[in-house]
């Protein structure tokens, strides 16, 4: 698709974090279709090793994406749309989406990283020592059940820990491996 034309007053940017790609798709005022790229994860950055975007653990449970494998694939699709001569000065509004039930954990000091960010590297090497497990726990993970289910245990069940917090536990939500 082409990129935005100096007559377009504006534009819409959306980009969805799947378990298999990134996607970006922009529209303009009319909601016409003016951008679309994507990023997928198995081809396009095969240095990870992933195989349907995750690497699956060998007791079968424990599912993870390495957390650089989004960030580059980040830097990838923003490169490809500068490429193909995107106007990001006609961006009005972006949005964004995430998969489902994904974890990220930061490693402490990583806030003095965002601070110092320079626009001479990009975003995966910036970004290279910041978080502190390098393969997020995704929805797929089902590792903790024994630990999901003794909080349950420990406050009365399922359905008090939902009264308690809005949420039964999740594996994905308690996660402790490396």
């Amino acid at each position: 698709m082409a990129a935005p034309t100096s007559t377009t007053a504006g534009c819409y940017l959306g980009i969805d974090l799947s378990t298999q790609q990134m996607k970006a798709m922009a529209i303009d005022d009319n909601l016409n279709v003016i951008h679309e790229t994507s990023v997928r994860f198995d081809e396009d950055l095969p240095e990870f090793g992933t195989q349907g975007g995750v690497h699956v653990h060998d007791d079968k449970l424990t599912v993870t994406t390495p957390v650089l494998l989004w960030v580059k694939a980040l830097d990838i699709l923003l490169e490809r749309m500068k490429t193909s001569n995107f106007d990001f000065s006609k961006l009005k509004s972006l949005s964004g989406t995430g998969q489902q039930h994904g974890s990220v954990y930061w490693k402490e000091g990583a806030n003095q990283t965002l601070k110092n960010m320079s626009s001479d590297h990009s975003l995966h090497q910036i970004f290279e020592s910041s978080f502190a497990v390098k393969g997020s726990p995704i929805w797929m993970d089902s590792s903790t059940t024994a630990e999901c289910q003794q909080l349950e245990k420990s406050v009365g069940g399922p359905q008090k820990l939902a009264d308690i917090t809005g949420s039964r536990a999740y594996e994905v939500y308690i996660w402790s491996k490396d």
